[in-house]
C-alpha cells in the first residue's frame, strides 16, 4: 500500500506502525501526540542538534529501550511532499549495511529536503503559468538534458531571469511554448523573444487537461522527478531556486491540475521564419505581441 493510504488508516494520536519488517532500520509512521503525520527512527545513536522548519517539527527523545528522532508534518497543505519525503527516507536507507549508520543517514536526507519544507503560501500560479512551467520542465527533462547533459541544461535555463529566451546554450537557444490541444497558434509575448543573430528553436508542447484522478502530468510530480534526477546537491538546490523564482512552492493544490501530453513539435527559427523583430518595426513601435499559425511552419519543422 502507498504511504498515503497507510497514513489515512491512522486515527489515534500516538499510534505508530513499522514501515517494513524487512528494512534494516526500525522506521515507523503514524500520528504524533498532536495528531500530526510523522515518521520516526528508533535506534541507539548519539543525537546532535537537528532544527526543523516552519512545516516540519523535529523532536528527539529516549526511553529505556531506544532513542527516537521524529519528523512531524505541521502543514497539511503539503502532505503530498511529506509522503514523498517519507518514501525517500525509507528507500534511500534500505541498502545500509549497518544499523548504526541509520541516524546519520536519516539526518543527512532530511538536510537535503529541508529547504523544500516551508509553510505553504496561498498565492498560486494561474493555469496558464502552470502549463507554461510544465512545458519548460518537460523540454529540460526530455530534450535538452539529452543534448547537453542535465547539469548544463539546468545552467542554460533562464527561468524568470531578465533574458528573453527560455534556454540559451552553446551557440543556439530555444523558446518553449505550451498550448492547449485545440489551439493552432502560439503567442509571442515580445519583439525580442524570437530575435537573434543565431539560429534558434521554437519548441511547442500541446497539453490536454484531464480529471484529477487521471495518472498524468502534474507540476508537483514533474518537479520532484526532475529534482531527483540530479546527483549533485548544489544542482538540486539551484533547480529548486529556479522554480521558486517562477512563483512555485509545493502545495497539494497543484495536484488537481493534471495533463496529458498530446504532442511535441520543434521548429527552426532561421532566415524567413515568420516573426516580428525590433529592426523591422516602424519608428515609434517599441512593443508588440503577436501569434504564429503552426500550420504555416511546415518548412521549418524539425524531424522527429
Amino acid at each position: 500500500m502507498e504511504l498515503k493510504g497507510r497514513f489515512e488508516q491512522f486515527t489515534s494520536p500516538g499510534y505508530y506502525s513499522r514501515v517494513d519488517s524487512a528494512h534494516i532500520l526500525e522506521l515507523y509512521i503514524g500520528l504524533d501526540d498532536n495528531g500530526n503525520k510523522s515518521i520516526e527512527l528508533r535506534s541507539w545513536f548519539r543525537p546532535r542538534s537537528v532544527k526543523g522548519t516552519s512545516a516540519i517539527e523535529v523532536s528527539q527523545y529516549e526511553n529505556q529501550k531506544y532513542k527516537t528522532i521524529r519528523f512531524s508534518l505541521t502543514d497539511e497543505e503539503i502532505s503530498g511532499l511529506f509522503y514523498t519525503f517519507c518514501d525517500d527516507l525509507i528507500e534511500q536507507t534500505r541498502s545500509l549495511k549497518d544499523e548504526s549508520e541509520g541516524y546519520n543517514a536519516i539526518v543527512l536526507r532530511f538536510q537535503q529536503w529541508k529547504k523544500l519544507f516551508v509553510s505553504s503560501k496561498k498565492d498560486f500560479l494561474s493555469e496558464s503559468q502552470i502549463i507554461g512551467l510544465i512545458g519548460e520542465l518537460l523540454f529540460l527533462k526530455e530534450h535538452l538534458s539529452k543534448r547537453t547533459g542535465l547539469s548544463e541544461a539546468l545552467r542554460s535555463w533562464s527561468g524568470q531571469e531578465l533574458t528573453h529566451k527560455d534556454f540559451s546554450y552553446n551557440d543556439t537557444w530555444t523558446e518553449v511554448k505550451t498550448i492547449k490541444r485545440s489551439s493552432q497558434t502560439v503567442k509571442i509575448a515580445s519583439l525580442e523573444q524570437l530575435d537573434s543573430k543565431d539560429e534558434g528553436e521554437l519548441a511547442v508542447y500541446a497539453l490536454e487537461k484531464m480529471s484529477p484522478e487521471y495518472r498524468g502530468i502534474t507540476l508537483n510530480k514533474l518537479i520532484m522527478d526532475i529534482r531527483n534526477m540530479f546527483y549533485d546537491n548544489d544542482d538540486k538546490d539551484s533547480f529548486m531556486a529556479k522554480v521558486a523564482l517562477q512563483g512555485y512552492e509545493y502545495h497539494n493544490y497543484y495536484d488537481d491540475f493534471v495533463y496529458e501530453k498530446i504532442y511535441f513539435r520543434s521548429f527552426r527559427v532561421a532566415e524567413h521564419f515568420p516573426k516580428l523583430v525590433p529592426s523591422d518595426m516602424p519608428e515609434g513601435v517599441v512593443k508588440a505581441m503577436y501569434e504564429i499559425d503552426l500550420n504555416k511552419l511546415g518548412d521549418f519543422e524539425n524531424p522527429g
